[in-house]
This record gives C-alpha cells, sequence and structure tokens, in this order.
C-alpha cells in the first residue's frame, strides 16, 4: 500500500476532550467559506475560521458537548450551528446578524431546548423527502429519533427503540432517489429506516405522532454479519458517497461505506458487498472527501492512532500515518481565506489539546503507474518521434521524466 506525506498544516490550542460527533467543518456564517466547528466535554465550543490561530467565535457553559450539526434547522435557506450535549440540551446559534471582525468573540444561542439525553450523533438532512430539514439524533440508549423546527420549536416526529447499541447513523438515497436512515449496529450491520412526511404540522403539538409510528419502514441487513472475527464490534457507517455526474445510475442506490473497530471497511450498494478491506488498525472514523479532483468521492477512513486510509470506489489505497494518537477526525473542506477557494481537509484532535488541520490533500491519481504501464496503455498511439525516444539509449532518461514525474 503506497504512503503519501502530507506538510501544509494548521496547529490550534483547544483544551478538554474532544467527542468525535462533535468536530467537523461547516460554513456555519454563511460566507462561501468553511469553518472548523468543535466542542469539548467542558462545555465549550470554538469556531476556527481562515489560517489564524486563535479562535475566531467561541461559546462556553454548554455542558458536555457530545455532538454538533451545521444546517438549515430553520428552513430559512440559511445555515445554524446546532449544538447537543450530553445531558439533554440543543443549543441553536445563527450568525444572521453576524459581522466578518477578526479575534475571539462570545456566542449567544438563538435558540435553547430541552430534547432527551444521552446524544451521541447529530444529523441535519430531509429524511422523509418533505423538502424541510430534519433533526436526527442518536442516543446511547439505543434510540433514534426526528425533529423538525415548527412554530418557533422543534417538534418530535419518529422514535425508534433499538436492541442493540447505536454506532452511527447516515443517510443514504435509495434507488428512486428517496433517502432513508442508515442505522449502524454491531458487527458490522445496520438497519435501514425509510421516513415518511408528516402531512399536518399544525396537529402535533407536545405529544409525538404515534400514529406515524407504525408506518415506518424497517428494514434489518446483517451484511457480512456472519464472517466477522468480531461479531460485537461497533460499527460506524457513511452514505450518499458521490460517484459523479458519468457514473450515475439511477436505477441504483447510491454508495455508503460501512467500518468495524476491528479494521473491515466495506463498500456496500442495494445491501449488496461491492469489496472488503482488512486492515491492521481500528477504524473508528470515517468521512467521504474528493481527494483526486474527479467528482468522485473517496472514502476517508482513520484509526485511534492517526493511521488514515484513503480509499477510492475501486478499493485502490494510499494511506497517510498522522504521527498522533486522535480523539476524533473528519475530513471536508476549509478555507484558508475568503478571497480563496476552499480546499480539501482532514482535521485531527488529539489527546494533548491540539488541533491539526491538513490543508491541501489533493491528490492527482490514488495509484502510481510504471513507464512500462504507462507505455501499454499508450501504444497506439505511438509515433515515430516516441519510437526514436525509445531506441536511443541517450534520450531514455528524458522519456523516464516525462512518463513518471510529469
Amino acid at each position: 500500500m503506497r504512503a503519501v506525506s502530507y506538510v501544509e498544516r494548521l496547529e490550534f490550542d483547544f483544551p478538554g476532550s474532544v467527542f468525535k460527533n462533535a468536530f467537523l467543518f461547516g460554513d456555519v456564517d454563511n460566507d462561501k467559506c468553511e469553518e472548523l466547528v468543535v466542542g469539548n466535554e467542558n462545555g465549550d465550543v470554538y469556531i476556527y475560521k481562515g489560517s489564524a490561530s486563535k479562535c475566531w467565535r467561541r461559546a462556553s457553559d454548554l455542558g458536555m458537548v457530545t455532538a454538533i450539526g451545521v444546517g438549515d434547522i430553520f428552513n430559512a435557506g440559511r445555515n445554524s450551528l446546532v449544538v447537543v450535549n450530553g445531558e439533554g440540551w440543543c443549543y441553536i446559534f445563527d450568525f444572521l446578524t453576524d459581522t466578518c471582525s477578526d479575534g475571539e468573540l462570545p456566542m449567544k444561542p438563538t435558540h435553547v431546548q430541552r430534547i432527551p439525553a444521552n446524544t451521541k450523533v447529530l444529523l441535519l438532512h430531509d429524511v422523509n423527502s418533505d423538502g424541510m430539514i430534519e433533526l436526527v439524533i442518536g442516543l446511547t440508549d439505543r434510540v433514534v429519533r426526528t425533529y423538525q423546527w415548527i412554530n418557533t420549536k422543534l417538534v418530535g416526529l419518529n422514535k425508534w427503540e433499538f436492541a442493540n447499541q447505536i454506532g452511527t447513523v447516515g443517510i443514504n438515497d435509495m434507488a428512486n432517489r428517496t433517502p432513508s436512515l442508515l442505522v449502524a449496529h454491531p458487527g458490522g450491520t445496520f438497519i435501514r429506516l425509510k421516513c415518511k412526511p408528516l402531512e399536518n404540522c399544525e396537529d402535533h403539538g407536545k405529544e409525538e405522532p404515534r400514529e406515524l409510528l407504525s408506518k415506518m419502514s424497517i428494514d434489518y441487513h446483517p451484511l457480512a454479519y456472519s464472517h466477522m472475527r468480531n461479531p460485537n464490534v461497533s460499527t460506524e457507517i457513511l452514505g450518499n458517497i458521490s460517484q459523479g455526474i458519468s457514473h450515475q445510475d439511477e436505477n441504483q442506490g447510491a454508495l455508503y461505506a460501512v467500518a468495524t473497530l476491528d479494521g473491515t471497511l466495506m463498500m456496500v450498494r442495494d445491501e449488496q458487498i461491492l469489496w472488503s478491506l482488512q486492515v491492521d488498525h481500528q477504524l473508528f472514523a470515517l468521512s467521504k472527501l474528493d481527494i483526486t479532483g474527479d467528482g468522485r468521492e473517496e472514502v476517508v477512513a482513520c484509526s485511534w492512532d492517526g493511521q488514515t486510509y484513503i480509499v477510492n470506489q475501486e478499493k485502490q489505497t494510499v494511506r497517510f500515518q498522522f504521527d498522533q494518537s486522535v480523539s476524533a477526525f473528519t475530513a471536508g473542506y476549509y478555507s484558508l481565506n475568503s478571497q480563496s477557494s476552499s480546499l480539501p481537509a482532514f482535521a485531527y484532535a488529539t489527546f494533548h489539546n491540539k488541533i491539526y488541520v491538513y490543508y491541501n490533500v489533493s491528490l492527482p491519481r490514488i495509484t502510481l503507474h510504471t513507464s512500462s504501464e504507462l507505455l501499454k496503455t499508450k501504444s497506439e498511439n505511438l509515433d515515430e518521434n516516441l519510437l526514436k525516444y525509445l531506441t536511443n539509449p541517450s534520450k531514455l532518461s528524458e522519456i523516464f521524466a516525462k512518463t513518471l514525474y510529469k
């Protein structure tokens, strides 16, 4: 497996322990530039913007922050920051009146609401095809709930209870392009939840719509459960992996990836495993990112010791070794300044109160081609001048330089 090295990075000071779902890139202030948002167990949320070493915005006294999301929670055409703590409080920060001034300025939530405690994962997406963004939370109590912003508050829509612990919750489009929720379960298994839209929002106040619970479609998918080395190992899932315009098939569902803590990574479509990769590290975080710039997203998997695997949709793999153990990892896009475009980036939160952002992590390709392979693929287009290069020893160094390094 080929190893790559990244050297362009930013270093931020951030005190406290970070939960893996309280660490993400997102455009919180709607300026078309992505920021890094991170929360800790002490109740602090920092927003890092650009190349400045100090945080851009900060909020404190939020409880033990376990999950963070950035999205259009108000369904108003703009992003907001959603922070949920383990005690059961949801804080929403809106940057409508925010300025672009630099400095560590405090943030105040625009909405605070009590929700069930023990949230571990958060998702903002239209999960029931009603054109509105819903808030999806997964709890350590083996429960998944959905909420929607209705009449100045979050209203509960659905609730599911499971027998096994939840790894993470993802979104994935089915063959008919309707979204479904993927709930990861131990042993490389998951459950697909197909939500239906709430027909009359005015009728639902304090109580959840119980009549909708019986209409939800729930499908259990064991995948490779019988082949797992440890059927109780925790599982991560990542959906809606982009295949690019030229590779899309409307008759098939979107790609999704499944990873387990014992080092198994699988690419799946329509509950069929396309390929499986086994590594010697514990994979605890999954992200997706277009590393090569071809419109097709690669899967980025990170282990606790910093080993990071970049795998394309053909199972071709490269790895990057971060030199420290990590508590959280995410991949996405980060903006160094407002004048330049966002760059693909990796972010690592360490156990030593440091955050490292590696930016411009693009690669021209995942695999390397030898000169013989390149000549074989180009054999039909060889002209006389190229043949002269190959037969002249003095010209071989020039042809090697062109084929290997340009």
